[in-house]
């Protein structure tokens, strides 16, 4: 039986960690509030974005963008995050990107927590960048998109593959694996189906085609990369939140479970005083009465 001092200091401990958790979940809850109010989508360039980009035929054209090498290995990024509670989700999105790597291809982690799980699940070599954090920024989106670029063009690599998890909402988010480089798909198709373009002859493209595609690719897969980030720090937030209110739960439940526990100790122990005390008393007043009919001696 554990002892009752033992059970009062479990049930101290439980209640902080319960207060503690209520903490955490607070002011996540309210981080997550913040970036969704900080998130800007600069809607307007996108859309603008995208319709020139489905305007334009590169059927003609000839650029590295637009084609991959399949002699060539592949570059897998995996965004994880460096937050705590969100295990889980860096798993999945690890697990997303090993899927899709062969043994030669370079992998690219962001985030130490989740270079600390690729390095457990898997023994080649990788390269670690920092973790999101919460200063999100085209500054960021550019740094990531040169380097990759960087490596596409100088043909280390053939194609480069992102894995990252899209916050849907704040009880579900989805793992996907995005394929950004070569991109060619991006032009003469909306969704995947096929829209009028306007020709090469119909408009005037200055300075070059070429030169012309390799700004748009430029600019669209800095926005996309601004766009996974957000989406990871959202998702990231969103599954702490949710893995916060289970650990909320299940301590409430463990701590009706211990004060129950407390309780019936406690309540054995009064009851033993009591039963202990009231057979003394009773073999006191047996004494007393066995006394009181003790027989003096005739002298």
């Amino acid at each position: 039986m554990i002892p009752l001092i033992k059970l009062r200091e479990n049930l101290r401990f439980a209640q902080e960690l319960q207060d503690m958790i209520e903490v955490l979940k607070g002011a996540t809850a309210s981080q997550f509030r913040s970036l969704q109010q900080k998130r800007k989508g600069f809607e307007d360039f996108k859309i603008r974005l995208e319709e020139f980009l489905t305007g334009l035929d590169v059927s003609r054209i000839a650029h590295p963008f637009l084609r991959g090498r399949a002699n060539l290995p592949k570059a897998v990024v995996m965004i994880t995050s460096d937050e705590g509670f969100v295990g889980g989700l860096n798993a999945q999105v690890v697990n997303a990107g090993l899927e899709q790597a062969s043994g030669a291809d370079e992998l690219i982690v962001l985030g130490e927590r989740g270079a600390r799980y690729l390095a457990e699940a898997q023994s080649a070599s990788f390269t670690v960048l920092p973790g999101i954090g919460d200063d999100i920024t085209y500054r960021r989106a550019v740094a990531l998109r040169d380097l990759l670029i960087g490596k596409f063009l100088a043909k280390k690599v053939g194609s480069v593959l992102i894995a990252f998890p899209r916050f849907l909402s704040l009880t579900v988010q989805r793992t996907e694996v995005s394929r950004v480089l070569p991109c060619g798909d991006i032009f003469g198709s909306k969704d995947g189906q096929k829209i009028k373009v306007f020709k090469a002859r119909d408009v005037l493209i200055e300075p070059t085609p070429g030169k012309v595609v390799d700004y748009m690719v430029r600019a669209w897969l800095m926005q996309r990369l601004y766009d996974m980030l957000w989406e990871s720090k959202l998702a990231e937030c969103a599954a702490r939140i949710v893995h916060l209110e289970g650990s909320h739960e299940e301590i409430i439940n463990s701590n009706k479970k211990l004060m129950h526990e407390y309780f019936k100790h406690l309540h054995a122990k009064s009851d033993k005083n009591i039963r202990e005390i009231f057979a003394s008393r009773l073999k006191w007043r047996g004494a007393l009465f066995e006394e009181d009919n003790t027989e003096i001696p005739a002298g």
